[in-house]
C-alpha cells in the first residue's frame, strides 16, 4: 500500500500544510495496456482470435491523427518488456503506461488522495463498434485486465467500469458483475454514442447504476470512424484543434437530454458527470433550458422543477480542459456562474499532453470553494469508502 498523499507540493493556490480528510480526487486518470495482446487472456477463444487476426479495429478520426500522452514523458512510459505489435494496433509512443509510473509522475508529487482510473480515450471506440458483442467483450477483457495489474495495488486508485452503451442487457450484466468491488466508484461510458443519453434506450443502464449508487463519468470521444458518428454535427473537421471545439456541443446534447426525458426523476438518486468537455457550455445550458421550459413545459410535464435544479443537483463537470479567460476576474465570474461549489470535480487528463495539474490550472480559490472542486463535490458523487 503506498501512503496517501506522499509528497505536499508549495505553489501559488496550493498549499503544503497538513490536510484534515481527503484534499484531492482525481476524476480523470487515463490508464493504459502496453500492447493489446495483454487483453487475450481476458478473452475467449473466439474473441483471441478475433483479436489476433483482425486487431482492435475501433475506428478513431483517421483525418485527424495525434499522440495524447506527454512527449516529456515518453521515455519514462516506455516498456522493454512487452514490444507493441502493429498488427493489433497501437503507437508504441501512446501504449505504454503502468501503475509505477503514475505513482511517481502523478499520486505522489501532487499529493493526489484518489484518482479515478478511466481507461484510454483510444479505446473508447468500442461505443461505435457495429457488432455489440465484440464491444461488450472488449469492455469485459478491458475491466479483468484492470483488476488485475491496477487494483489493489495501491489503496489510492479507484476505478470505473468500463461498459459498452450499444448493449444495454450486456452493460448491466457487467455493472452487477463488478458493482460489489470496494474499489469501483463508478461507471464509465464515452460520449460518442448514436443517441443522447436521454433516451430510454440507455435507461436500464443508469438503473443498475442507481441501484449499486454507482454514477456514469463520461468521456469525451468514442462512436465514430467505425460506424456511427461524426465528431461535429456538421460533419468532419480537419484538425484536431477544431474538434476540440466540438466538445461542448456533444456533452450539451447528453445534459439536455438526460433532463428533458426525465432520467434524473426516475431515478432520483442517479449522478451523471461529463468530463473533459470544456465548462462553460454548463452555464447556457442551465439559462436557456430554465427560460424555454417555462414556456415549452407541456412537453415534458414530469418534469417537476426547474431545469437548472436537475443540473445542479445530478450532473458534474470535469475540470479540464479549463477555460483560461483573459482576465483572472473573468475566471471567477464563470465559477460563479457554473454554480462550480456544486458542479465542477476536478479532473487532471493524466498523462496526456494537455493534462491540469492541481496547482497552476486554477487562480487562488477560497477554501471552501477550493474544497468542493478538488474534493467535495467528487466525494459526494463518487461510491467510496474513504474511510473518515
Amino acid at each position: 500500500m503506498s501512503q496517501i498523499g506522499a509528497t505536499p507540493i508549495t505553489a501559488p493556490g496550493w498549499t503544503a500544510k497538513p490536510k484534515n480528510g481527503v484534499a484531492v480526487v482525481d476524476c480523470d486518470v487515463h490508464h493504459n495496456f502496453r500492447n493489446p495482446e495483454q487483453l487475450l487472456p481476458y478473452l475467449s477463444t473466439f474473441y483471441q482470435e478475433h483479436l489476433l487476426d483482425q486487431g482492435l479495429h475501433l475506428g478513431g478520426y483517421p483525418n485527424i491523427p495525434i499522440r495524447t500522452n506527454r512527449t516529456d514523458l515518453k521515455g519514462r512510459m516506455k516498456s522493454k518488456d512487452v514490444p507493441v505489435k502493429k498488427a493489433t494496433g497501437g503507437d508504441p509512443r501512446d501504449f505504454n503506461f503502468t501503475l509505477e509510473f503514475l505513482q511517481e509522475e502523478h499520486l505522489d508529487p501532487w499529493n493526489i488522495d484518489y484518482g479515478l482510473l478511466t481507461g484510454p480515450p483510444p479505446f473508447y471506440g468500442y461505443s461505435g463498434l457495429p457488432d455489440p458483442d465484440w464491444a461488450a467483450a472488449l469492455c469485459r477483457a478491458f475491466n479483468d485486465w484492470t483488476i488485475e495489474h491496477w487494483l489493489d495495488r495501491d489503496e489510492r486508485i479507484v476505478n470505473a467500469i468500463l461498459v459498452s452503451p450499444s448493449d444495454p442487457t450486456q452493460a448491466v450484466e457487467e455493472i452487477n458483475r463488478l458493482a460489489d468491488r470496494k474499489d469501483t466508484a463508478a461507471v464509465m461510458v464515452p460520449m460518442g454514442t448514436s443517441m443522447p443519453f436521454g433516451n430510454r434506450f440507455y435507461h436500464p443502464i443508469w438503473e443498475a447504476c442507481e441501484q449499486h449508487g454507482l454514477p456514469v463519468v463520461s468521456h469525451i470521444g468514442g462512436g465514430g470512424g467505425a460506424a456511427r458518428t461524426t465528431p461535429t454535427p456538421v460533419g468532419y473537421p480537419t484538425y484536431y484543434m477544431e474538434s476540440r471545439m466540438s466538445r461542448p456541443t456533444v456533452a450539451s446534447a447528453h445534459a439536455t437530454s438526460l433532463i428533458c426525458e426525465g432520467v434524473f426523476e426516475k431515478f432520483p438518486d442517479f449522478k451523471f458527470a461529463l468530463i473533459e468537455a470544456q465548462q462553460l457550455w454548463a452555464v447556457s445550458v442551465m439559462w436557456h433550458l430554465d427560460t424555454d421550459w417555462k414556456a415549452l413545459r407541456d412537453q415534458t410535464p414530469w418534469l417537476k422543477r426547474l431545469p437548472s435544479e436537475y443540473f445542479r443537483e445530478h450532473i458534474r463537470i470535469g475540470s479540464q480542459p479549463m477555460h483560461e479567460p483573459e482576465k483572472p476576474e473573468q475566471m471567477y465570474q464563470m465559477l460563479e456562474m457554473l454554480h462550480a461549489d456544486e458542479t465542477l470535480i476536478f479532473c487532471s487528463d493524466f498523462p496526456h499532453f494537455d493534462w491540469n495539474d492541481p496547482v497552476t490550472i486554477f487562480p487562488k480559490l477560497d477554501d471552501d470553494l477550493h474544497h468542493r472542486i478538488f474534493a467535495g463535490n467528487a466525494l459526494d458523487m463518487l461510491r467510496m469508502d474513504t474511510g473518515n
